[in-house]
C-alpha cells in the first residue's frame, strides 16, 4: 500500500523541476545566447509572450504544492514563475517602451488575435509571371496588384534566405499589408547559390535584382504604376540586395542581367540586411557563420576576393543623393549584427540621405515571421508612416 502514495508523491517535484528547468533554459537562450540565428533562442525571442505558458503551469504547480505542504516544490515552482514570467514581460515591455518612444503602438490584443500566425508562405502560381532568363534560367515574380492603385505606387519586395534559399511569396503578409496601403507588390525571385556557377552567385543576386527593377519599370504602364514611384523593400539577403539594387544604380557597376535600361528606386525598405562585407567577416561582432556563407557566396574567402567583397557592399556606393532608406534591426540579430545597421545610418546622415533606423530591443534576425510581436507591429507602423512619406 505504501509504494502508490510514493510514486503519487515524486510525479509533482519531477514536473516541478522539468518546468523549472525549461523556464530557466528559455530565460538562458533568450536572455545570453548570442549564437547566429538560433532557433532555440530564436523562437521565444520571436514568441516571447508564449513565456508565460511555463509561468502558468508554474503557478499551478505551485498551487498543488502548497495544498501539500510541499516546501521544496513550492520554491521550485516560484522560481520557475518568476523566470518564466520575466523572459516574457522584460521583451515586450522593453519593445513597447521603444514604441512609444517612436510614436507607435503596441497592442497585446494583436499579439493574441494572430499569436500563432507565422508570416510565410509560397509562390502564388495565378499572379506569377516571367521576368527573365539570364544564362536560360527562368525567373518569375508575383504580381500582386494594390487594392486601390490610382496612385500608381510600387514595392518591388526581394525574399531572403542568405542568397542560398527562399522564394517569391516568402513573407505574404507584407504583400497583403501594402496592397492595403494602395501598393501594388512585384514579389521576385533571383538565382541563388547553387543554381549559378561557382563563385557567380554574389553578382548574379545583385543583377537579377536590378533586372527585375528595371523590367518593373519597363512595364509600368502595363500595371498602371508610376515608374517614379518605386520603392525596394526586403528582409536579410533581400533587404541587401534591396540597398545594392537602389544604390549601386547609376555606378557603372553590376548592370540588370536583363536587356533593360537600369531602373531607379523611389526609397528603400531595409530589414536586417548586411552592410558592409568586409567589416562583415573581420569585425568583432562577426561570426563563422556569416565567413563560411560569403565565402560560398563570393567563391573565396576576403583575402582571395577582396574586390568581390567589396563589390557586393552596399557600403561601396554610398554617396549623395541616395534615396531614402528605412532601416530595421533587432539588437539580439548575432547573423546580421546591428553593427551594419549602425553603419548604414551613420554615413546615410553624413551624406545627408533622409533615413530612419529603429532598433528593436530583444529581436532577434527575421522577426516579422511572427506578424503579432511588438517588434513586427512596430515594424508595420513604421513601413506605413516611411512609405507615406518616401513611397
Amino acid at each position: 500500500m505504501s509504494a502508490e502514495p510514493t510514486a503519487r508523491g515524486r510525479v509533482l517535484p519531477i514536473v516541478a523541476g522539468l518546468v523549472l528547468v525549461l523556464s530557466l533554459a528559455v530565460a538562458g537562450l533568450l536572455f545570453f545566447d548570442r549564437s547566429p540565428f538560433n532557433p532555440l533562442s530564436g523562437i521565444p525571442r520571436a514568441f516571447p509572450l508564449h513565456n508565460l505558458i511555463f509561468t502558468l503551469a508554474a503557478l499551478v504547480i505551485g498551487v498543488l504544492a502548497v495544498r501539500r505542504r510541499r516546501k521544496v516544490v513550492i520554491g521550485m515552482a516560484l522560481v520557475a514563475a518568476l523566470v518564466s514570467g520575466a523572459a516574457a514581460i522584460v521583451p515586450l515591455q522593453a519593445q513597447a517602451e521603444t514604441a512609444e518612444r517612436e510614436h507607435y503602438l503596441t497592442s497585446p490584443g494583436d499579439y493574441l488575435r494572430h499569436g500563432l500566425q507565422v508570416n510565410h508562405g509560397l509562390p502564388d502560381r495565378a499572379k506569377s509571371v516571367q521576368y527573365a532568363a539570364p544564362g536560360g534560367h527562368p525567373l518569375e515574380m508575383d504580381i500582386w496588384p494594390a487594392t486601390n492603385s490610382g496612385e500608381g505606387k510600387a514595392v518591388l519586395l526581394i525574399h531572403g534566405g542568405a542568397w542560398r534559399e527562399g522564394t517569391r511569396g516568402d513573407t505574404p503578409e507584407w504583400n497583403k499589408l501594402l496592397n492595403r496601403l494602395g501598393y501594388t507588390v512585384f514579389d521576385v525571385d533571383y538565382r541563388l547559390l547553387g543554381e549559378v556557377p561557382a563563385g557567380q552567385a554574389w553578382e548574379a543576386t545583385v543583377t537579377d535584382s536590378k533586372c527585375a527593377l528595371a523590367w518593373v519599370t519597363a512595364n509600368a504602364e502595363k500595371y498602371k504604376i508610376n515608374p517614379d514611384r518605386i520603392s525596394v523593400m526586403g528582409q536579410s539577403a533581400g533587404g541587401h540586395l534591396a540597398l545594392m539594387t537602389a544604390y549601386s544604380s547609376g555606378s557603372g557597376k553590376l548592370p540588370p542581367s536583363c536587356d533593360l535600361p537600369e531602373g531607379k528606386a523611389k526609397s528603400v525598405l531595409d530589414f536586417y540586411g548586411p552592410v558592409d562585407m568586409v567589416k562583415f567577416v573581420t569585425g568583432p561582432d562577426g561570426s563563422d557563420e556569416g565567413k563560411q556563407l560569403l565565402n560560398a557566396v563570393l567563391g573565396g574567402s576576403l583575402a582571395e576576393q577582396e574586390q568581390r567583397y567589396r563589390d557586393f557592399s552596399p557600403s561601396s556606393y554610398f554617396r549623395e543623393g541616395l534615396p531614402p532608406t528605412l532601416i530595421l534591426q533587432g539588437t539580439s540579430d548575432f547573423l546580421v549584427p546591428q553593427s551594419q545597421s549602425h553603419e548604414l545610418q551613420d554615413r546615410l546622415t553624413g551624406l545627408k540621405v533622409p533615413n530612419r533606423a529603429i532598433y528593436l530591443p530583444y529581436t532577434d534576425h527575421a522577426f516579422d515571421l511572427n506578424w503579432g510581436a511588438y517588434p513586427t507591429q512596430i515594424a508595420r507602423q513604421a513601413v506605413t508612416e516611411f512609405l507615406a512619406a518616401n513611397g
